[in-house]
């Protein structure tokens, strides 16, 4: 019987030996992925790959910034051409008996093409608008009252600061 106890206590061994072996085995798998893909990570910041760039790269198109480079470019010129800083001549055809005419045009079409270029970069964010909560105008308003509050103890406070610091100046010099 004391060998067969033995042999049972044996047995058991074994099997939390071979379980320990393949619970150590998993979790070296899992800590070799990890590190492989800290490597990864590593190596693709060292090339200097951003992945801010490949984010633009994937989701946003060259076109887009081309269109907004020439857009911001004609709205300069539109304001140039406004403020008088770029003069056209009077012979020059259509434009020269107009030109602030066709500044507001090159305004306005510039202006559209700016807000068009950049539509695709802030239009993720059009979600997360609809999740912000607002306060109640009573917290709005009970807020806003102490914040006024404070500056105009500060402003006062300020001000009692200057005239003593004006006074003890006035009596040393």
């Amino acid at each position: 019987m004391e060998e067969n106890k033995k042999e049972n206590i044996e047995e058991v061994a074994n099997t939390q030996k071979e379980e320990n072996e393949v619970v150590k085995h998993k979790s070296k798998d899992e800590v070799e992925k990890k590190i492989k893909k800290q490597i990864e990570k590593n190596k693709e910041k060292a090339e200097g790959k951003s992945r801010i760039l490949e984010y633009l790269k994937t989701e946003h198109k060259w076109e887009n910034y081309l269109f907004l480079v020439v857009s911001i470019i004609t709205l300069l010129l539109g304001i140039l051409m406004l403020t008088g800083a770029l003069i056209v001549k009077q012979d020059f055809p259509l434009i020269g008996n107009y030109p602030k005419v066709f500044a507001w045009i090159l305004v306005v079409v510039a202006g559209i093409g700016v807000v068009y270029a950049l539509y695709p970069f802030f239009k993720p964010a059009f979600p997360e608008f609809k999740k912000i909560t607002w306060l109640t105008w009573i917290k709005f308003l009970g807020n806003a009252v102490r914040v006024f509050l404070f500056l105009i103890i500060f402003a006062l406070l300020f001000l009692l600061y200057d005239a003593f610091i004006t006074q003890i100046l006035a009596r040393i010099f």
